[in-house]
């Protein structure tokens, strides 16, 4: 299924989706900041309705997965929970 996010193609913004892409790949836990406006969520749910859009059309690579978002609210957990912790 194909997302129409109404959005024009531009250079610079397909170049933060592949650069997010390329993070996710060798990143256990990404965090994207920036100021308001920046772009952030989109890039975000580009990358996730291409790598969702990839899969259900059968691409042979596996490194296209089916992608859920979930969002949480960092103050309901633990920092240990949040950034990970060793024992």
């Amino acid at each position: 299924m194909v997302v129409d996010l109404h959005l024009q193609t531009h250079p610079v913004f397909i170049l933060k989706v592949i650069q997010l892409f390329e993070t996710f790949n060798v990143r256990f836990g990404v965090m994207l900041v920036g100021p308001t406006g920046s772009g952030k969520t989109t890039v975000w749910n580009v990358l996730q309705n291409t790598m969702t859009f990839l899969r259900e059309e059968e691409d042979p690579n596996p490194i296209y997965q089916l992608v859920k978002k979930v969002v949480l609210n960092p103050k309901a957990i633990s920092m240990g929970e949040m950034y990970g912790e060793v024992d």
